[in-house]
């Protein structure tokens, strides 16, 4: 079986971005296959949670993200995960998929 830096014999590799899970200028997270109607939020979000989910719809990696919003990187995963809750999803692409479900982003 190949690492994550190999690609199988005859089979490239994706660029960095895609293997690190970080994103490039550019890059986005594809949206998840959310509906509107099953989205809902559980509690409020503040101002800072808007500011997380802009920059989660635009593919920011946790550094990038704790970079531009003057937090450290532990705190933006804490966020990140603070949000997730409010959205009841796990994944990155579920908070980016229920927020543009409901106009956040």
């Amino acid at each position: 079986m190949a690492s994550p830096t190999q690609a199988p014999r005859g089979a490239a590799l994706p660029p960095p971005a895609v293997r690190s899970g970080g994103a490039g200028p550019g890059w986005r997270i594809p949206a998840a296959r959310t509906s509107p109607e099953s989205v809902a939020v559980r509690a409020p979000l503040t101002g800072r949670d808007r500011e997380l989910l802009r920059h989660l719809a635009d593919g920011r990696s946790t550094g990038q993200i704790a970079a531009a919003m003057s937090i450290s990187t532990n705190t933006a995963r804490t966020r990140i995960r603070r949000v997730s809750a409010k959205f009841a999803v796990t994944q990155r692409r579920e908070i980016v998929g229920a927020a543009r479900g409901l106009g956040l982003v």
